[in-house]
Parts: C-alpha cells; structure tokens; sequence
C-alpha cells in the first residue's frame, strides 16, 4: 500500500539460505541429473528464436561444491520465449500441500543485465504443481544460489521439469548446477487452541482514541492518490452494530477519506496472526486496505521497517483480494523488494463482489515466515529462508502497527463510478503465538 503498483527494483547479489528449511527426512532428489555428472541426461533447451547450445560444463571452481553443470548460450537473437528443462524423476509425484524447495546454482559470465528464472512447469508452461517462481537478474558473474520454497497445489504431469527461464532478448552464456526439488520441513505457524489474545472492538459511542490515530493530509501519500485524509466523522465512524466504517467522499474540491492507524499505541508482536472481517467498496479507482508496517519505521524508514498488506481491492476489477509483502534490498534501505500481486497466491479471486458480503482477511508473521489468508484459508506463504537467498531483507521478526484506509487512486478514470464508498470493518482479533485454526 506504501507504493501503488511499485516498478520491480533492481536486483542484487544472492546470500545462501539459512537453516529455515531443511530437507524431510528421506526425501528424494526429483532432479534425475543435477549437475550433468556424466552426459547431458534429462537437459534440454528450446526457444522463439534460436539456436541455443546446450553443454556440458565441467572443471567449475568458485562456487558450489560440483565441478561438472551445463553451460547454456546462445547469440544474437530474440524471441517471446526461451528456456531449458531439467528432467524430473517422478514428475507427477507432488503432494498437494506438501512443501517443497527449488534451487539451481546459476552463473551469467557475461556479468549482470540478464534475467533467469526458476520455476516448475512442462516445455508448454503447464502441468505446474505450483505458481511459484523466482526471477532474478545476477549483479556480476560469481555463483549465485537461486532458491524458492513452495507449497504444492497440483500433482504434476509426466512433462513436468524444472523449467529455467531464458532471456528473451540478445547473447547469453551461463552455467548452471546443482539443480534440486526436494520435500522439505519449513517453518509453518503453531496452532493455538486458545481465544485471541486481544480483540480490537468498534462498539461504543466513538472511534477509541486510545487504540486509533489518524494519518491526516494529501500530497498522494507516494502512490499518487487523490483523496485528503481527515478525521471527520463523515469519513470514520462506528456504525452501532459493532463495526467501523470508512467513507471516500466525493467533494466540490475532490475526495476525502480516511486512514486510521495504531501507530504508537498497539503493535502486534511477532509469532502473531491478526484477521479483521471486511466488507469492502469496489468501483474504479476505489482502493480498500488492511495492511501492517514494521513500528521501527520512523527510525529505519520504508520498506525496511517491512509492510503486510492483508488486503488490499483494487476497485475496477471488484473479485480480486491482492496481499503483498514488501522489504528492502539488502544494503539499500529504501529499496523495496516486494513479494506483490503477481505472486502465487498474491491475488485470489473471491467469485463475488467484494461489496457482495464480507470476507475473512488474515496474516500471520515471525522472523522465519510469513502466511497470509482468506477467509482462513492460506493465500500465499513466504519465508526468510527465499527472502534473504535473492538479496532482500526480513524484517518480520519485530512488532507492527496496524493501518486501515480507503484511498482513490490516480490515474484512473472514475467518472463512471459513483461516491460515497465505504468500507466496513469487523472487530480485529490477534493471536498470539500461532492461528487458531
């Protein structure tokens, strides 16, 4: 929500993961050659415009333990698409639910300018166990690891391989090895069996001044928006039955809204998950949120104090529920490095209008991961281990503050859509230590 529709920021150099994830006990290697041993086995290359060339590259130092890999390269052309397969064992042998890590150890020894990608798919991009993919464009031409833990939601097929995408445009020449598809044991919340440890109610005659603030002013709050947010009752209230609804207005001089905040009064603390039940307002240029950011952030600033975003709508397309993590790149404080929309489980649709009946939305966060929900169902889930491999930060280990907002956002026509808009908000509960379901 800090930033609408944020440009992909510059990637950087990659640290290996840490003790997130380790493999199940007994897990399998799914890649049937990882490293090109001793022939070119399973590995494969196709592209729009080609020739790509397909080696095998041995005598490799400066990187992963394997000396042996696959040197990919390709000249001059350009097409829509281009990638290389790695074979799988038993392709169609994911487990619905089940976790999983994808890994590659990857070398650009042309240096940076080129993007990769990894991801699990057939040579036509389907059969996908999974949505999950990680892109990634190397800052010089060491040894990088490029790594992504997933949760499988379909089985696979025969075809399905791990699939390393290609740039598309001009030259590359890159080594890649120790490609892995493992089940593993990662962090997942605790259940807790308990009631919430605090519930943040909307009964009463007033807002609670002791729980809420008001973020006030224009100025497009750096995504451009149009609205000025007060603190009039014509743009937050309580409703009397237990709720707390916020207004867009449409005005002579332009909208106005509101942007309520706990910021200096309640945090919620890592190991928790919070959910609030929303009804929220569509229409163009209509954009509801419920979102978190790191109470550090006036010290270290954004997106290094970390932002959660549980919700946000996007009015013109009125069945979609978008959540997005955003973080820094590693040594740059003011670089986001979000995990957005386009995520697996970054957007669900809810079939009906989100102003049609009121949906669950939920996120639980610690220094090991992240899982946001739909009506207690999990959307997408992340953790540090990926997050710290591909150059970003984690700040999710330390309490966060609370925001709500209906803001009108720019660039888009709204002329067709009609205002008041307002949003309204069930009690937010927390819990403390795990999710309750």
């Amino acid at each position: 929500m800090m930033r609408f529709l944020a440009a992909l920021a510059a990637l950087g150099p990659f640290a290996a993961p840490g003790p997130a994830a380790v493999a199940t006990p007994g897990a399998a290697e799914l890649v049937r050659n990882a490293t090109a041993a001793q022939d070119l086995t399973g590995w494969s290359a196709a592209a729009a415009a080609g020739p790509e060339a397909v080696k095998r590259a041995t005598g490799l130092t400066g990187g992963p333990a394997a000396a042996t890999g696959v040197r990919l390269s390709r000249g001059g052309a350009s097409g829509a698409w281009a990638y290389a397969l790695v074979a799988l064992r038993t392709p169609a042998a994911f487990t619905v639910g089940q976790t999983y890590r994808m890994s590659v150890w990857l070398r650009d020894t042309a240096g940076p300018g080129r993007t990769f990608g990894l991801l699990l798919a057939s040579g036509e991009y389907r059969h996908r166990p999974t949505e999950t993919a990680e892109y990634t464009a190397p800052a010089d031409a060491r040894w990088h690891l490029v790594t992504r833990t997933f949760v499988a939601t379909a089985a696979g097929a025969a075809d399905t391989a791990l699939y390393l995408s290609l740039p598309t445009a001009g030259p590359f020449d890159v080594q890649v090895t120790g490609a892995s598809v493992q089940s593993v044991s990662a962090p997942a919340p605790a259940r807790v069996r308990t009631g919430p440890s605090r519930v943040l109610g909307f009964s009463g005659p007033a807002i609670d001044p002791k729980v809420w603030g008001y973020d006030l002013g224009g100025g497009g709050w750096g995504n451009g928006e149009r609205q000025t947010y007060t603190s009039s009752p014509a743009n937050a209230r309580l409703d009397g039955a237990g709720h707390l609804a916020i207004t867009a207005v449409r005005t002579a001089q332009g909208f106005t809204s509101a942007r309520l905040t706990t910021q200096g009064k309640v945090t919620v603390a890592a190991g928790s998950y919070v959910e609030a039940a929303i009804t929220a307002p569509v229409g163009a240029s209509v954009w509801p949120a419920f979102w978190l950011l790191g109470a550090d952030i006036d010290t270290v600033g954004w997106p290094a104090c970390g932002e959660l975003d549980a919700f946000e709508g996007t009015g013109s397309r009125p069945t979609l529920v978008q959540s997005a993590a955003h973080m820094a790149l590693a040594g740059s404080p003011r670089t986001d490095r979000q995990y957005g929309w386009g995520e697996a489980g970054g957007t669900t649709d809810v079939g009906l209008p989100l102003d049609a009946r009121s949906h669950v939305f939920g996120v639980y966060f610690d220094a090991q991961t992240v899982r946001f929900y739909v009506d207690r169902r999990p959307t997408m889930s992340l953790w540090a281990t990926d997050a710290l491999a591909s150059g970003r930060t984690w700040p999710f280990g330390g309490p966060q503050f609370l925001l709500l907002n209906v803001a009108v956002a720019g660039g888009v026509d709204n002329s067709a859509t009609s205002f008041p808009r307002t949003m309204t908000v069930g009690p937010i509960s927390i819990w403390a230590g795990g999710v309750p379901f």
